[in-house]
């Protein structure tokens, strides 16, 4: 058997040193504009501007690539944080025709646009004059929105400025990005540009996510800015009815709705078939549940974060509690950082001391939602994820949040039918699109179902009609999107196919007993075996790590478990033995920070070797990396 092993080893070095792995195609990327970067991970870097060049902001790396739609461009800074909307005097200047005597005259390109972040608007260069465009000219995304040290840009291929108004396809072109003041960075630091063509690849589409529970009993939650009442407004009450009705929540947290008069009797007419219940309205913030509501108060002086705690223990063991927050909006960045401060001593009283609105038995599952209006610094965020108190003389000592002294989780979704991760969009703002509307969920609590943004405009006719939904219902209901958050309360059940002979296995979910005869009783004993730089035979299978084993027949086998969300998985230099986590997850989702994972080495076994681009749970996988360093694979 170990000669065997050895012989699939030696055939994976053969492999290695094939020419063919080493060849590289230039094509576009699977870009999620979402504020997270690991799919960059993937894109070589079309420019590295050395440290310490800028008097001010000190640009790094550049990486440029496209999908169907979009030109994508990446860039990051030496140090610093910034804000990509506001605050800063950056140009992104793009030569769309590679012509450097036409548009702006501009460090060796022909500019067609000379775009502005800092004041939201740009120039645009064409037939010897010039015009204003704004974000919604250029269909402009950006990531995140709120201070960072790196940013991804997305611009329409087919928009005006792209096409020179329809005069060309967008195939090649050069981009510059400059700080405006004098002895500021430019990047490149030569004149000519940064190059970028387009190819003729095609980047797949991103597989639509379903809109309906992935089991049956999960709990759906519901986070909905409803713009000035939007659920009374009789123009638009038929758009959410319809969105609400396709959504099918069992709890929904309102933002922007101040009445507390009829909003029950309209939840209840939209579900006429069993009973729903109305939170007190705090502010202008109401919790609508199909779970009786056991009791809900306002946390924070201001009143602008309520919470409602929820029936469940039939379905959960446990009572639910829902957190919901209308932060401050827009420049108020000193009072949303108070109220996020405020409101993380409040709840640290609450859970290490027992000093809140109501009783709250340890280890309730909870859930902070709402929109938060995250649009300035970073450490608003912070202070709710991981209780990082910026005013500690007013507000106390920091505190993790989760009731296993951890930080909660900031989930990022996305689209349905877009790899976008934005949730408030305004067309004729000057601002893009961003991500307003938050989920935080204590993961040592609860274990995550499906999740998304729900955008109708991006879903197709046939997709529409199934859900009952019109093509701008979201559009026309409100300036925010909803967004979905389902807890499942069954474990997971995860099959796993196995071959007659021998098998790459991994564990992929939390189980009570992790022994490989009980998760793979079929298996021939004695004949699981991990890697670490050799062979070692085992008997119990750990997260992260992947392993031979050997059956006498084909067959299937169900694991039953609670949700493995994320792995940190330590990888040595040369060839590494691992696996995944409980779903699917594609390669371009693999955090891989220092660049480890060498491309095309990435093997599943079934009875060859098959070069994958996905880890599926319950398999292990065979991967090269170039040093040693650790990956992270998240389901979020």
């Amino acid at each position: 058997m170990i000669n065997i092993i050895k012989s699939h080893s030696w055939w994976l070095i053969r492999l290695a040193c094939s020419p063919f792995l080493f060849s590289i195609l230039i094509a576009g990327h699977p870009i999620n504009i979402d504020g997270q970067f690991h799919d960059w991970d993937n894109v070589g870097i079309a420019y590295s501007d050395m440290e310490g060049d800028g008097m001010g902001a000190d640009f790094g790396d550049i990486k440029i690539t496209y999908d169907m739609e979009f030109l994508f461009i990446y860039f990051n800074f030496h140090n610093g944080e910034y804000l990509m909307q506001d605050w800063n005097a950056f140009h992104l200047y793009i030569d769309a025709d590679n012509n450097a005597s036409t548009g702006l005259d501009f460090h060796g390109i022909g500019a067609e646009l000379d775009w502005t972040f800092g004041q939201r608007e740009g120039v645009f260069y064409i037939n010897g004059g010039s015009e204003t465009v704004w974000q919604n000219d250029l269909t402009l995304r950006i990531g995140p929105t709120i201070t960072s040290t790196e940013f991804e840009v997305a611009i329409a291929r087919d928009s005006d400025i792209m096409t020179l108004n329809g005069s060309q396809i967008l195939s090649e072109g050069k981009i510059v990005i400059a700080e405006a003041p004098s002895n500021s960075d430019t990047v490149p630091n030569e004149d000519g540009g940064i190059y970028f063509s387009i190819g003729e690849d095609t980047v797949p589409l991103p597989d639509p996510i379903p809109l309906e529970r992935k089991h049956e009993d999960d709990i759906r939650i519901v986070t909905y800015n409803t713009w000035n009442d939007g659920f009374l407004d009789e123009e638009r009450q038929p758009h959410f009815m319809r969105i609400i009705q396709a959504l099918d929540p069992d709890v929904i947290a309102l933002q922007e709705h101040s009445d507390w008069d009829e909003i029950n009797d309209i939840i209840q007419s939209w579900f006429p078939n069993e009973p729903w219940y109305a939170s007190w309205t705090h502010r202008d913030m109401v919790v609508l549940s199909r779970f009786f509501i056991i009791d809900d108060a306002s946390l924070i002086s201001s009143e602008r974060t309520m919470c409602a705690l929820l029936d469940t223990e039939e379905e959960l063991g446990k009572n639910l509690l829902i957190v919901n927050s209308h932060l401050s909006c827009c420049a108020n960045n000193e009072d949303r950082q108070q109220q996020a401060d405020e409101f993380s001593s409040v709840w640290r009283e609450w859970i290490s001391n027992g000093n809140g609105p109501f009783d709250l038995e340890d280890e309730t599952p909870f859930v902070h939602v709402g929109d938060f209006n995250f649009v300035g610094y970073r450490q608003q965020v912070e202070t709710i994820r991981i209780g990082d108190i910026e005013d500690e003389n007013e507000y106390g000592v920091d505190f993790l949040p989760d009731w296993d002294s951890t930080a909660i989780v900031d989930l990022f979704s996305r689209h349905t039918h877009k790899r976008m991760g934005y949730t408030w969009r305004k067309d004729g703002s000057s601002f893009n699109p961003g991500k307003l509307d938050y989920v935080f969920y204590s993961d040592a609590t609860i274990d995550t179902g499906r999740h998304f943004t729900l955008n109708t405009l991006a879903m197709e006719e046939a997709t529409l009609t199934e859900y009952g939904l019109e093509w701008d219902d979201t559009q026309e209901a409100s300036d925010h999107l909803p967004r979905v958050f389902d807890i499942t309360v069954n474990d997971l059940d995860i099959g796993v196919d196995f071959n007659a002979g021998w098998n790459l296995v991994g564990l992929p979910l939390e189980v009570d007993d992790a022994y490989y005869q009980i998760l793979f009783p079929e298996s021939v004993e004695g004949t699981l075996y991990s890697f670490d730089g050799g062979y070692v035979q085992e008997n119990e299978l750990l997260h992260g790590s992947g392993y031979w084993l050997l059956f006498e027949n084909s067959g299937n086998v169900t694991i039953t478990g609670n949700g493995l969300n994320q792995l940190i998985i330590e990888l040595n230099q040369g060839w590494n033995l691992i696996s995944g986590i409980s779903i699917e997850l594609p390669l371009e989702n693999i955090e891989d920070p220092e660049n480890l994972i060498i491309p095309g080495t990435v093997y599943s076994f079934e009875n060859v070797y098959v070069q994958t681009d996905s880890f599926q749970p319950g398999n292990g996988y065979w991967l090269r990396s170039s040093g040693t360093g650790a990956i992270i694979l998240n389901q979020n």
